[in-house]
């Protein structure tokens, strides 16, 4: 399951602070039934990504666990640094992954190309302990390949082809 979370510029981090402490308070008292289903286990991690480049303007995160994924969209501002918390994360092992884009983060698909991605990096993540991610990004280069195949070893044609009266 995908789920990807833009921040509002309005909610600054003491208030999404705050509205987290809120809520936890309130969820133990939602789940007091006898029927309720056993809650799921979630993490934390605190990411940190380095200073933003010029034309960056979104950073894709992705927490991949073993039976579920999230994707984490942030629009960026190029000279800034991101340092968030992450919540809602897989337990176990999980494999943190970065992509950074010159679109706005509600315009980047799936087959959108990155200008930086990072490599994966595995952290297992424990249910009420917050782990740190340092993503380290690098610039996607691009090229056009073209790959020929030769007929003979010397790079001859075929002994009976058309173009030389052969068979």
């Amino acid at each position: 399951m995908d789920t990807t979370r833009n921040p509002t510029p309005s909610l600054t981090r003491p208030r999404l602070v705050a509205l987290g402490a809120l809520l936890a308070l309130l969820l133990p008292a939602a789940g007091c039934g006898e029927d309720a289903p056993e809650p799921t286990e979630t993490g934390e991690a605190l990411l940190s990504v380095g200073t933003i480049p010029d034309g960056v303007t979104c950073v894709r995160v992705t927490a991949a666990g073993e039976f579920r994924q999230v994707v984490t969209d942030y629009d960026v501002t190029a000279g800034s640094t991101l340092v968030e918390s992450l919540s809602g994360l897989p337990v176990g092992k999980v494999l943190f992954s970065a992509n950074a884009y010159d679109k706005e983060c509600g315009s980047v698909t799936k087959s959108t190309t990155p200008m930086w991605l990072s490599e994966e990096k595995s952290v297992t993540i424990t249910q009420g302990k917050s782990s740190s991610v340092t993503l380290t990004l690098y610039k996607n280069g691009r090229a056009k390949v073209t790959v020929e195949f030769a007929d003979q070893e010397d790079g001859g044609t075929d002994a009976g082809s058309a173009t030389d009266g052969g068979v």
